[in-house]
């Protein structure tokens, strides 16, 4: 039973988030025709910035918009009127609760692969601008700023590569924590006294539990003297590599299995909605 409800979940939230994804993408290749056009010059170079810092904002927009449409499509799964087709399931709580913090966790890592996708778009374009327009540019804003456009090159394949496994890394563990954050506050803000308004104390306990958490972990990464740390080694053109606490992501689990544990106990006990 636990195979259907995973399918639903992940059709159903899919079905959801097929059209931000479709706007990223969309974005993202209108973006890319700056990129294959080898003419820019300087008459082109407002429209092309333009585009640009609206790319940048578009990012920030999809990104809220994902989180509060899975907040707000997860709510309504499970404590409102739908709420009582999903609690009345042949499924134990504990595989609700993690049925659908798989289907969130997925697609929250599409929706910030997509943003990946546009930063990398955006910076392809920045770095063809800055190259098309070549020594007018230059010679406009003076040799100074010659080191700043060797900053703007984009890395070599292996190194953008090498970014993107420590960035998934780094976001996956994140979005484990902050999911279960998300679910717990959903959970908690229908308990009794609470339930008569959850819209109101929804954002609170998200707020709430967030500040917590990350205290928690700053607090505890400090206390815990196991600083280990996983070094991605020299492949990067200096030598040098990103590196990654282990510390610090092994107590953002073990705070987010605390929170899958504390939620599903209050689903089980302070939730009913049959």
């Amino acid at each position: 039973m636990l195979i259907k409800l995973l399918k639903n979940d992940f059709f159903q939230t899919g079905r959801m988030f097929l059209w931000l994804l479709c706007i990223g993408i969309a974005g993202g290749g209108i973006g890319a025709l700056f990129t294959l056009n080898q003419d820019i010059g300087p008459g082109q170079f407002l429209l092309a910035t333009l585009w640009n810092s609206l790319l940048i904002i578009g990012v920030a927009v999809l990104q809220v918009l994902g989180l509060v449409m899975l907040i707000v499509s997860t709510n309504r799964a499970l404590f409102t009127e739908r709420g009582y087709l999903t609690f009345a399931l042949p499924v134990s709580s504990t595989q609700l609760l993690f049925s659908k913090f798989a289907a969130n966790v997925v697609f929250m890592l599409l929706n910030i692969a997509m943003a990946g996708g546009l930063f990398y778009v955006t910076g392809q374009n920045i770095a063809r601008l800055i190259s098309n327009l070549g020594a007018n540019v230059m010679d406009q804003v003076g040799a100074a700023d010659m080191e700043l456009y060797g900053l703007m090159e984009i890395p070599a394949v292996g190194e953008f590569v090498v970014f993107g496994v420590y960035a998934l890394a780094v976001a996956l563990t994140f979005l484990i924590l902050a999911m279960m954050v998300v679910l717990f506050s959903l959970t908690i803000s229908h308990v009794r006294p609470f339930q008569a308004k959850p819209g109101l104390f929804i954002p609170i306990f998200l707020a709430a539990s967030g500040g917590v958490s990350i205290f928690l972990v700053s607090r505890l990464s400090d206390l815990v003297r196991m600083n280990v740390h996983l070094n991605f080694g020299g492949v990067l053109a200096d030598g040098s590599g990103p590196t990654l606490n282990v510390t610090a992501g092994i107590i953002m689990l073990g705070l987010a299995a605390g929170l899958f544990f504390v939620t599903d106990w209050m689903m089980r006990r302070k939730i009913s909605l049959k």
